[in-house]
């Protein structure tokens, strides 16, 4: 019972922490303004970066990095007192993440493969395997791909609807795509990671890794 508790509370308040800035956004932005808009999202979102790294999420040495951007990006939304420019920082953001994440398929380590195993606790020896650096490139540059494909589709939204519907419409389209993505991605890469003798399945990795959790628990 107290596994099961232990599980939900994190994936609890990571969709509180989605939907929260936004909701604060629509409402304080509807009844007092732009400003109160910012300060309300930014404040959360912070709370939400904090949270992250207290729960031990992979956040910590951009912690500083990440409260920082978020102080500037409401900064700069308040005091242009525009909509256009504060969503269009985290656009903009969002496309140069996306530059990153593919300009490092060209340096020693993908920003995937290096990060892959804090997720997926995959063996050294897996990891070193040339059939892992080689998924884990390609799946570095779909995710730097899909940056480049989310900022797009903002920006079109952006013209086309208001700000709250441009929040809604994003969130309720995003996060379906989102996870469809990602499960393409896992599937893609278990069907890549079963070409190396003696690896079984992502799959019995994770199941692995959380029973471990648990008898350590």
């Amino acid at each position: 019972m107290n596994d099961s508790s232990n599980d939900i509370q994190p994936n609890s308040n990571r969709n509180l922490d989605s939907v929260l800035p936004i909701l604060l956004f629509i409402l304080l932005n509807r009844f007092f303004g732009l400003t109160w808009g910012v300060i309300g999202a930014t404040l959360w979102g912070i709370k939400a970066v904090i949270g992250r790294h207290q729960r031990g999420e992979m956040i910590g040495r951009y912690l500083p990095g990440l409260i920082i951007y978020l102080v500037v990006r409401g900064v700069i939304g308040i005091i242009t007192d525009s909509e256009a420019v504060y969503f269009g920082i985290g656009i903009g953001t969002k496309a140069l993440i996306g530059v990153a994440l593919i300009a490092t398929v060209f340096s020693q380590r993908s920003f995937v493969e290096r990060f892959m195993h804090y997720v997926i606790p995959f063996e050294r020896d897996v990891r070193r395997h040339e059939i892992y650096r080689r998924a884990t490139s390609r799946l570095t540059v779909i995710a730097g791909v899909w940056q480049f494909i989310t900022s797009a589709w903002d920006i079109w939204l952006f013209r086309q609807t208001s700000v709250d519907g441009y929040l809604i419409i994003r969130t309720l389209v995003g996060w379906p795509a989102a996870t469809t993505v990602i499960l393409g991605s896992l599937f893609y890469l278990n069907k890549m990671m079963k070409k190396i003798p003696g690896f079984t399945s992502v799959f019995d990795t994770l199941e692995q890794a959380d029973k471990n959790r648990r008898e350590s628990g």
